[in-house]
């Protein structure tokens, strides 16, 4: 057998832009999504073994250029679990 890997969302939590943190990311709301990662081989007695990770999402990536200006562009949320991507369409409308 093949080894499998699953990936589900364990939690997402919406944290507001308030105070300070109002002027940075436009003012939006930033996501904190918590992912558990199974991975299991029928075949082998040591698995599944599984991972939690987090991710933090910002409505927009900022860089920094050369000349210490700021470039924004929209955080592109495609690859994330769909539940992700509707609670990030929901908290960044215009």
């Amino acid at each position: 057998m093949a080894i499998t890997k699953t990936t589900s969302v364990q939690r997402i939590e919406v944290y507001p832009a308030i105070g300070d943190d109002a002027t940075l990311n436009d003012g939006n709301p930033t996501l904190m999504v918590v992912y558990e990662d199974a991975i299991d081989d029928p075949d082998d007695n040591d698995l599944p073994v599984t991972a939690t990770r987090v991710k933090h999402l910002t409505r927009y990536l900022v860089t920094m250029n050369d000349d210490d200006s700021e470039t924004s562009t929209a955080t592109d949320v495609t690859g994330e679990n769909q539940l992700v991507q509707d609670v990030c369409a929901a908290i960044w409308t215009d």
